[in-house]
């Protein structure tokens, strides 16, 4: 089973941001694009899991470590010619500290980076066009929004399935 940890934006958020992405090359393009229906933010992504049951343990002792952050959707970015992004604002730090508590899990090689996957272009696009979708979302802001759940997904056939939610304690606490 393909499991990762995530925090889900709030349908406000999606709908604001789905408002900025329609006119980009790559949705045009159909290059590549994820449906608003599975925008999440990654903290972790643990892989293929042979005993989910064992996993959900575990992270309801790391999640205690973890606080909730007040974030946003703002500007972008790309990995190379492979991903467009949204970028997050507000309590990035905040975020971080969830994510290396839940990465304990399943260390990863690369450093969090708090985004949003808007597409995989893949070549369907030119260089110019996504450097211009870059551009496009580079002065985004959507609205401020509460992170204060995570929620163990299961990617299988294309869709996300959550399989389990945690609360997280507020940042104060």
């Amino acid at each position: 089973m393909r499991l990762f940890v995530a925090v889900l934006p709030p349908a406000a958020a999606v709908d604001h941001l789905r408002g900025a992405v329609e006119r980009l090359n790559v949705v045009r393009a159909d290059a590549g694009v994820v449906r608003p229906d599975r925008w999440h933010l990654t903290l972790a992504f643990l892989g293929e899991v042979g005993d989910p049951e064992d996993v959900r343990g575990r992270l309801t002792d790391l999640v205690a470590a973890g606080r909730s952050a007040t974030v946003s959707l703002a500007g972008s970015g790309r990995f190379g010619e492979r991903v467009l992004w949204a970028g997050v604002g507000g309590d990035v730090d905040g975020l971080s500290r969830t994510a290396s508590a839940v990465r304990l899990l399943a260390p990863e090689p690369m450093p969090f980076r708090a985004h949003l996957t808007l597409a995989r272009p893949r070549g369907r696009v030119t260089r110019d066009e996504l450097r211009a979708d870059v551009a496009a979302l580079r002065d985004y802001a959507g609205p401020s929004w509460p992170a204060d759940e995570i929620h163990l997904m299961r990617s299988i056939a294309g869709t996300y399935e959550p399989q389990a939610s945690w609360r997280l304690r507020p940042a104060q606490a």
